[in-house]
């Protein structure tokens, strides 16, 4: 028979063989790099990743930790505002109560303030920014500079803004701002400093319905007692302790909160430090204790 003519295809066919790579093996010489896989390999590659991040830079997980606590305050918000009804009964409950007692005295407080204007307008922007630049760069000093009680407070301030929170669920009030005006009291953010703080951005901010306890005056008491002892410095100290002071007159001169407002958030501060001291020492104690070794002679 024959033979059968192979043609151009048999021709092509035996010039890309001849011109084809050798196969090489994986990891020998010359062998060319393999991409990493897409996607990182995976959740757990990721989760390693993570950890390993974290495990070299701890300071990112204290941001996480506030990060998300923060993210749980702005979601909450839409369970934690009562009623503006039921608000408004409760600030005239707590209105009444404070002059049967003799402690109404936030008129007297705001009408010194207002009689001098720039120091008004100063507390204005004090209580609307000092609040949020002078608690998280004391976290930053008190981690970096002592880091052993770190932990401590800041669990404690944890449990206290938890606490906080279930208080502004169950017992909505009004601040004096809104329900006081019948007794004197003004907005002076709007009518002094013209800052709206029921629009714009900074009604994303601020819950109308949370007067008590007051957080504001609650991290002030919080950094005046953990720097008064830990600070080396007597003037440092002082500070410290006169800064829960400014803090209350702010407040209560520009009518963001009451009397017991103030008592109120102070209470919660020093529950969240006693209640994360007895759980450590709980736990300290329940802990088993290590094992000893017996040295033979």
């Amino acid at each position: 028979m024959p033979e059968a003519d192979c043609g151009p295809s048999a021709e092509i066919m035996e010039s890309h063989s001849d011109n084809a790579p050798e196969a090489v093996a994986p990891g020998a010489a010359g062998a060319p790099a393999t991409a990493p896989a897409r996607g990182g390999g995976g959740p757990r590659a990721r989760l390693r990743a993570l950890n390993a991040l974290f495990r070299s830079h701890p300071w990112m997980i204290e941001i996480a930790i506030f990060a998300g606590a923060l993210v749980f305050y702005q979601l909450s918000r839409a369970l934690v505002i009562g009623k503006p009804s039921t608000a408004f009964e409760n600030a005239a409950g707590i209105i009444d109560w404070e002059k049967g007692s003799g402690l109404f005295v936030e008129t007297t407080i705001q009408q010194w303030v207002l009689n001098h204007i720039q120091l008004t307008e100063a507390l204005n922007y004090f209580y609307l920014y000092g609040h949020w630049t002078i608690t998280p760069l004391f976290f930053v000093w008190l981690y970096k500079r002592r880091r052993r009680v770190y932990p401590y407070v800041r669990n404690a301030f944890l449990v206290a803004n938890g606490i906080a929170l279930a208080v502004f669920m169950v017992y909505p009030v009004a601040p004096p701002r809104l329900a006081a005006t019948g007794d004197g009291l003004v907005d002076t953010l709007h009518h002094i400093s013209d800052v709206d703080l029921h629009g714009g951005f900074l009604s994303g901010w601020f819950n109308p319905h949370a007067a008590v306890p007051s957080m504001h005056f609650g991290y002030a008491v919080m950094i005046g007692m953990v720097g008064l002892v830990l600070l080396r410095s007597w003037p440092l100290r002082m500070l410290a302790v006169v800064y829960p002071a400014v803090v209350f007159v702010t407040i209560t001169g520009t009518a963001n909160h009451y009397i017991l407002d103030s008592v109120a958030g102070g209470l919660v501060v020093a529950i969240g430090f006693v209640g994360v001291w007895a759980w450590m020492s709980a736990r300290d104690a329940l802990r088993p204790a290590p094992a000893r070794i017996r040295r033979t002679p």
